[in-house]
Formats: C-alpha cells, structure tokens, sequence
C-alpha cells in the first residue's frame, strides 16, 4: 500500500518576506499584517511566504487563512504563533499542492487556562457536594468553567489511572470560591457520585471543542511538516470535506516542556471526518490531548420519519456533522449495520434549526424501518497509512479507525487512558460514526501499559456499539494483526467481534490480564458493559472465518485471566493453531467450531 503527495510545483521563482507586511515579534496582533502577507502571495503568485523566527502573538484574533492557494510553502523559520480567541488557528481551505513547515503553534495560558489539574478535598456524606483543590492556581481566574472532569494518576500526573471514573460538568452546580485555591460544587439531587473520595486527582478540562490549532478544509496534496502544537481549546489538527491526498509528517502534539500543564490539545490529536481519505501520518509525535491520538471515521445517522414515497425527516443531525447535499448517494442499512439493498441519490437537502428534510430522485421501498442507519457514501475517509509515531498519556484511544484500506505499523503506544487501537462502527443517541472497515493490517507496533482506566476490556478493541448490542453482520472484514508486542495490558490483549476474515498472528503478549477486571459499577459512560461476559487474554464474538495462529504469552505476574476464549454460540470456523502460553477455552475446542 502506498499514498503518494504531490509536493508544490514553483512557478514563478518569487518568494515574500512576512515582516515586509507588518509583523513583528514585539506587537499584540500579527493578524491582520499575516493575512495581508498571505493575500499578496495568492495575488503574485508566490512560490514561498517566509517567517523569520521569533515569537508572533494574535491578540485580537484575526487568526490567518489560507484558502485557494496553490502550488505554495508557508515557511514557519522556527516561528512561534500563540493565541487566546478560541478560533481555528490557521485555516487551510480549498489549496493545492501546499506544504505549511517550520512553524509551533500555542495557547496563551496567561490569558486562560485550557485545563487545571483539581484535587477533591473533601466530599459531603450526605452526597450534597464536593470541594476540589486547584494547587496550580494561588487565585482561581474568574468564570472558568468545569466541563469534563477525567481521572488523573497522581504520580505520573498522566491521564486515566485503575478504575477511574470519568464524569462531565454538565447536571453539576454553580461552584462556589471557598479560598484562593479551593471551590465548592453542588452535585445533583439524584445521585450517582459515590465514587468521588478526597485525594482523588483529576484534570479538569475548561475547554473542550471549542476551536482546534488546524482547520483543514477540502484541500489536495496537503503537507504539514514539522509542526508542533503545545496546545489548543480543541483538535490540534481536523480535517473534513473533500481533502484528500494529505500527510503530517514529523508533526508533535506535547505539553509544553517548562510548564505544569496537564494538558496539549483538549479534543483529538487528529481528527478526520467526512473526507475524500488518501492520509499519511509518520514520524509524529502525539500527547498529553484530551481526546483520542487519531480518530478517522465518516458520520452516519440512525432514524427518519417519513414524509412521503421520496422524502425523509431527520431530526437527529447537525449539519456540521452530517454535510448531507443534493447529489450525495446515501446507502440505508438495517439497524444491525447489515445491507437493505437500497441506495438513492439525494435531489434536495433543507436544513432548518430542529433538523433536515431530505428529498431523494426516487420512491424508497416502503419496508424500510425507521430505524435505519444512513451511510452517506459520497465520502469515504479511508485508505491510510500510519507508521513510525508514537501515541501516549492521552485520554482515550490512541488511533480511533472507522474508516477502510489502512496500513497500522511500526507505531507505539503507551500510557494510553482507553485502548491503543480501536476498531468501531455503531450508532447511539451520542455518536453514529464509521461505515465498517475492511482491508486493514496492523503489524510492528509496541503497546505498553495502555488502557491504563479499564475502559474497554482490551488494548487492541474491535467492536460496534448498537442500542440493541453486538451484531452478527460482519461489519469488519479482512483484517490482520500480526507481530506486535504488547505488554501490561490490565484485561484483555484483543478482543474481535462482528468480523470475518480476520487473521491474529505472531503477536506477543507479556504480563497480560495484569490488573483487576473493572465491575460494572465502577465504570463510566465510556466503559464497555456486561464486563462479566469478556474472558481470557484474546476473545473473539460474533464472527466467522478467524484464525489465531503462532501467538505467545508469558506472565511473570499471576494475571487475572488468561487464555483464548470463543463465544461458542456466535462464531464458526475459528482456526486455533501453534500459539504458546494460551489455552483454548470457551466451552466445545476452538478448533472444531465451523
């Protein structure tokens, strides 16, 4: 597998100077003089704008866009941006063979903070409030808000720790000051916040998806090259619409060294959503975020109301979500992800404030359930390679992959709150992401002490999630995982569902099963249910045609669980065969089902 991007042909051999235009590293705004800049190279036809190094504020905001550029470099020099109006640092939309290099983008802190580490003091017995503890802080700056409050190891002051229980700001009371350092929040009247306990250690997040450092918008043969992100109110780096053909390379995401942050990004590292696909990710660096490393999906939606034989209501959208627009194929799924053989073209999209109407160039069969999931195919964000990185002590998932045609290799992962690597499709009231994902290889990688909060129950997770639970449909096909070493991972090593064609091969797996499984009342609402269904170090459920073949474990500690388990009852033709350290288990021999 190979992506090629096309690198900026010059043209005219002309390059400008952006302080010729007005900036400089001593005033509050570069702004405007940096967007002036930019205008000037679009109107000349400039191969190259050059930054000379040193430290750019944007005060005012007038954050810089590159839009309908083509065959053009931005030059960063080493320069730093910094930044304190939540919008999109620098935007790129509608450009053609462009590199952006050179360049460190960041937060004013000074101005806000994005997050602050927060300590409980003290919990009410009554379950009434609680007193957290800001040490970061001598005076709490006034109006910040508390929305996500995610458990924090205080040791290692990294994200997630064992059996921590992550919860929202939204339902809390107004807090009250107490001290410089000290606030007190009213918890609802109905409960549900047992598991808080003074000296309990967390990262309070103030900003969440307010606005991420690089918005990347339907551009060709896009190249970002080392860049670093110290921090952002959201995505460091989100892509969608038509953009395809893209690359970061040698980019970083990191805390900013020399500070006490306990945060980079507050959302993804990398986030692409309804795209055109064709992405290179190598030699990066990712941490410290809010959010998963990497997250690639496309947006579906589940449900409608019919409003005639070619018209469909949609009140569970949002257009910056789901871009739906006269000329998109849209692809209708039963609601166990399985195909009704119905596909129609969309002749008009009416978008108002409660949702969209959708009127299509043909009747719809009249037995399509109301529940069905709507794939809308005009976009397809797969075919991507992501090797040579290193994802860690971020919240959530290392890489997040909904999408197709992916090369997964040569990566490591540590320290990771939820799973390194997660394989997902579904549709809930909160999310309704992927299409499937078939042709994907994952291979080479180290995973290290991830799933450090028992998310889910493995480090390398693939799986849908349905209102009504798993499916049989094989959403995922023709996957390999081959010759990666994973090591202290606290459940599962891998756990496969709703998959066929699926080859787990030459992986190793060292301490696993290494802490105590999480019950179900002590997970949150990112925790997998029913955990008293998952067993052993490698599970595979509803799936067809798996071999799991040439795989070692050793434990020096005595581990929790272990083997490999079949759900006898929703898989056929499992082939088990040359694996070391690992019994078959899960009722009749593996090796006989099919």
């Amino acid at each position: 597998m190979d992506i090629t991007i096309q690198k900026p042909v010059q043209r005219t051999g002309q390059t400008l100077q952006a302080e010729a235009y007005g900036m400089h590293p001593g005033q509050d705004c570069n702004g405007a003089a940096l967007q002036q800049a930019i205008e000037a190279c679009k109107q000349l036809g400039a191969d190259a704008l050059y930054i000379s190094p040193g430290v750019y504020r944007f005060g005012a905001g007038h954050h810089p866009v590159l839009e309908g550029l083509k065959d053009f470099t931005l030059e960063g020099g080493g320069a730093e941006f910094v930044y304190r109006t939540p919008e999109a640092f620098i935007a790129i939309r509608h450009c053609e063979r462009i590199e952006v290099r050179g360049l460190t983008v960041d937060w004013d802190w000074t101005h806000r903070p994005l997050a602050s580490i927060g300590v409980v003091a003290q919990v009410d017995p009554a379950g009434a409030w609680f007193e957290m503890r800001f040490p970061e802080h001598n005076t709490l700056p006034e109006g910040l808000e508390l929305r996500g409050f995610n458990p924090m190891n205080a040791r290692t002051m990294t994200p997630g720790c064992p059996l921590g229980h992550e919860f929202g700001g939204k339902g809390l009371g107004q807090p009250t000051i107490l001290a410089d350092q000290t606030v007190r929040i009213p918890l609802p009247d109905e409960g549900g916040f047992g598991f808080l306990a003074p000296g309990q250690v967390y990262i309070v997040r103030h900003y969440v998806y307010d606005a991420p450092a690089f918005e990347l918008h339907a551009n060709a043969h896009l190249t970002l090259e080392d860049v670093t992100v110290y921090s952002a109110p959201g995505h460091a780096f989100v892509s969608t619409g038509a953009q395809h053909h893209w690359q970061l390379q040698r980019c970083r995401l990191l805390k900013r060294p020399g500070t006490t942050r306990c945060i980079s990004a507050t959302a993804d590292g990398c986030h692409i959503s309804n795209s055109l696909g064709s992405f290179r990710m190598e030699h990066c660096q990712f941490g410290g975020n809010g959010d998963d490393g990497l997250n690639v999906h496309d947006n579906s939606v589940q449900g409608f109301r019919r409003l005639g034989a070619s018209e469909l209501r949609l009140a569970t959208v949002f257009s910056w979500r789901n871009p739906f627009d006269a000329g998109d194929p849209i692809e209708f799924r039963y609601p166990d992800l399985s195909p009704t053989g119905c596909t129609a073209t969309v002749a008009q999209a009416v978008w108002d404030e409660s949702g969209c109407t959708l009127r299509f160039d043909r009747e719809l069969p009249e037995e399509l359930p109301a529940d069905a999931i709507l794939f809308n195919r005009r976009y397809d964000s797969g075919r991507y390679i992501v090797r040579h990185n290193l994802f860690h002590d971020n919240r959530a998932r290392g890489v997040l992959l909904h999408a197709s045609h992916g090369l997964v290799e040569h990566n490591r992962f540590h320290r990771t709150q939820g799973p390194a690597i997660q394989i997902e499709c579904g549709a809930e009231s909160r999310w309704a992401e992927g299409y499937g994902v078939e042709g994907l290889t994952i291979r080479y990688n180290r995973i290290e002490s991830c799933d450090v909060n028992h998310w889910y129950m493995a480090v390398i997770y693939m799986g849908v999630y349905l209102p009504q639970g798993r499916t049989a449909y094989p959403i995922f096909r023709d996957i390999a995982i081959e010759d990666n070493t994973i090591v202290d991972c606290p459940q599962q090593a891998i756990f496969l569902s709703s998959c066929e064609r699926v080859r787990i091969s030459g992986n190793v797996f060292l301490n696993p099963n290494a802490g105590p499984p999480k019950r179900d009342e002590e997970g949150d609402e990112n925790s997998v249910k029913h955990r008293e269904l998952y067993k052993g170090t490698l599970m595979a459920s509803h799936c067809r045609d798996v071999d799991i073949a040439d795989n070692t474990a050793l434990s020096l500690l005595p581990p929790s669980d272990e083997g490999i388990w079949l759900d006898a009852d929703t898989v056929s033709n499992v082939r088990i065969y040359g694996n070391h350290g690992l019994q078959e288990r899960g009722g009749r021999d593996a090796s006989q089902h099919g």
